[in-house]
């Protein structure tokens, strides 16, 4: 299930593939790669794999 997330210290908007559902949550605190440390992250989206790769085109 990928999971469309945005950290609140930078905006670095990425994408976090589990197997479980978080969309009832409204953050997650969770590390993120460009401040280099656990970060709060808001859920934005939760998307199928097939709706990303028809925007990629």
């Amino acid at each position: 299930m990928p999971w469309k997330l945005k950290c609140n210290e930078c905006n670095t908007t990425w994408e976090l593939d589990i197997s479980f559902d978080i969309g009832k949550q409204k953050h997650l605190y969770i590390y993120c790669k460009t401040c280099k440390r656990n970060t709060l992250n808001d859920i934005l989206e939760y998307y199928e794999n097939d709706e990303k790769e028809a925007n990629d085109k």
